[in-house]
């Protein structure tokens, strides 16, 4: 290693170490939010719920058959 690439490789484990102690600094000095008040993704999620929720009828007109060609077409390899 060269003299040259020893203050590069200095300065780069500094700002590393800065920027993890500040990172670290910063996550525990958030504001805990309360469990009891809602939050903003709270909200968000509670209005764009469907208001159809579980009450769209079933329109396939398909559900018992299977494929709709059986009665028209024989499969001659079955």
């Amino acid at each position: 290693m060269d003299f040259k690439s020893k203050p590069i490789l200095i300065a780069f484990v500094i700002v590393v170490v800065v920027a993890a102690a500040g990172f670290w600094y910063w996550q525990s000095k958030k504001a805990p939010s309360s469990p009891g008040a809602p939050s903003l993704g709270s909200e968000i999620f509670d209005k764009t719920q469907s208001p159809l929720e579980g009450q769209v009828p079933d329109i396939n007109p398909f559900k018992n058959q299977k494929n709709p060609l059986d009665a028209i077409y024989q499969n001659p390899f079955e």
